[in-house]
């Protein structure tokens, strides 16, 4: 790959590197070429560096471009203000500043540029203040021929650290500086398939106490972002080996060793990081079990349920702890039987604290906590056989927003539950009784979704003779519940059917009094 090598000032080594296929269309980047010729004109130096150069190398082309300089404010303003880019201050602590694309013309190859201060007199000094060697490379924009055809600066080895899929630190005080990048190497372990080489192990066993001091939100970011990934169960049990899990998912641990019923082979957080791997496994071919309504499924989890994050990677996070309420649940019977009575609904609460203290935003943190306080729901379903369709009209209820979600849960839940007592993973059957309760959705309940009401708020003061209040909401709701099931077909049926709800109602109100 390196045909030849010459030494420039600081003794930086710069393997020259044919790259055309690689760099061209990077190049053709109105975006960048614009900051490359600001640059020139104020005279400042300009690198690529980080994760746009790792990627490319290590054969994941990206969209991720990062440089520095040594005034990145001053040359990211100027450049917003002469090209009329967007610019926005993203990192407060180093003073990255990010340039958007305000146009269809600056769009075009890159739509975003991280710019940052160098750290340090000269670009060798920079990389070697960064995490890991992978990370150390770059090139100077400056001095490019815009063919493709660059010079790297590789002062660490970094690129023969990429090509062994290895994860080295630049120095013996890069954890200590910054301990998130712990994290941030087993995030690289998830994306790039790198592991990391004996010392930098040794090293993140010694100073992995050091997260402790890190802010949640860091935190939060760097799981998300693992959890974003195809291999989270393989970085989740590398976490947990190595001592790492502890540290950030502290509410987990006292699901550690504790015993469960011959339903299951595994302790309760081993179980949970089973379930965490079985469900993967279907994501990578939900086809095999959900056959064609896979698509419909996959689509929906695949939604953003906020800015940064997708349902699918806060289903994840929620197949974790969804037994996080079994350790205050626990109970033996006389005949020595292990029991977790409304373990689902004690661990509402403690999958909501668990997410406001990584401070998830309050979608995220409903949403985990639902899946969890109803993730035995289908359970219960499936232990029934042949459910009636009442108790199928009553999950399906939920909306495709929240019942695919915890159909992906209970399938890596089920999977992944072995004991002697349980199905021991039939798919067989999974698969023919999934597909009897899809069927029925899609035949009898889909259609009914954007029916109008048979009835509205003012047919039932009318016709019942009532105030407006909250007993109107209620009758609504339930009325809503019937046409779905489709119990109630005609606005009389619907009037009638009020009527008997509301002295149900009024009983009811009466006897407790």
């Amino acid at each position: 790959m390196h045909d030849k090598f010459f030494f420039a000032p600081f003794l930086e080594v710069y393997p020259a590197v044919e790259t055309r296929g690689q760099f061209a269309s990077l190049f053709q980047s109105p975006l960048l070429k614009g900051l490359m010729m600001r640059a020139k004109k104020l005279g400042q130096p300009l690198y690529l560096v980080g994760g746009y150069l790792r990627n490319i190398l290590a054969g994941r082309p990206t969209t991720e471009v990062d440089v520095v300089t040594t005034n990145a404010e001053g040359l990211a303003c100027s450049y917003a203000a002469e090209a009329g880019v967007r610019p926005v201050r993203i990192d407060q602590k180093f003073g990255t500043i990010r340039l958007l694309a305000a146009s269809a013309e600056l769009h075009r190859e890159v739509d975003k540029i991280d710019v940052s201060p160098l750290r340090g007199v000269s670009i060798t000094e920079d990389l070697r203040q960064r995490d890991f060697t992978v990370n150390a490379v770059a090139i100077d924009l400056l001095i490019c021929d815009g063919r493709g055809e660059v010079e790297l600066i590789d002062p660490l080895g970094g690129v023969a650290d990429i090509e062994a899929r290895r994860l080295r630190l630049c120095s013996a005080e890069s954890f200590a500086q910054d301990p998130l990048r712990i994290l941030r190497g087993y995030r690289l372990m998830a994306t790039q398939g790198f592991l990391f080489d004996p010392e930098t192990h040794a090293a993140v066993l010694e100073q992995r106490q050091g997260l402790k001091r890190i802010a949640v939100e860091r935190i939060r970011d760097e799981l998300s972002l693992i959890l974003s990934t195809d291999r989270t169960a393989d970085i989740f049990q590398m976490l947990d080996a190595d001592g790492v899990l502890p540290l950030i998912l502290p509410e987990c641990e006292p699901m550690r060793g504790l015993e469960q019923n011959d339903y299951h082979h595994l302790d309760v957080w081993q179980h949970s990081l089973a379930a965490l791997k079985a469900l993967e496994t279907v994501l990578h071919d939900p086809t095999s079990i959900l056959d064609r309504f896979a698509t419909e499924a996959m689509e929906v989890i695949a939604e953003p349920i906020s800015s940064d994050r997708r349902r699918l990677d806060l289903l994840k996070l929620a197949t974790l702890i969804h037994d996080i309420g079994k350790p205050r649940c626990r109970s033996v019977d006389e005949s020595n039987t292990v029991h977790f009575y409304s373990h689902d609904k004690a661990g509402i609460a403690l999958a909501r604290d668990l997410c406001l203290r990584l401070r998830f935003s309050k979608a995220e943190t409903s949403f985990v906590s639902k899946l969890v306080g109803h993730h035995m729901w289908l359970i219960h379903l499936f232990r029934l056989g042949q459910p009636s369709n009442k108790a199928l009209s009553r999950f399906f209820r939920l909306g495709p927003e929240l019942f695919w979600p915890l159909l992906f849960l209970f399938l890596g839940d089920y999977l992944a539950t072995l004991g002697p007592r349980s199905w021991r993973g039939d798919r067989t059957l999974l698969r023919q009784r999934l597909l009897d309760w899809l069927n029925y959705y899609e035949s009898t309940l889909q259609p009914k979704e954007d029916a109008p009401p048979l009835v509205n708020g003012r047919d039932l003061i009318k016709h019942l003779g009532i105030e407006p209040g909250p007993a109107v909401g209620k009758l609504l709701e339930q009325l809503s519940d019937l046409q779905w099931r489709g119990e109630i077909k005609s606005r009389k049926e619907a009037l009638q059917r009020a009527a008997d709800l509301f002295a149900e109602m009024q009983e009811s109100e009466h006897e407790s009094s």
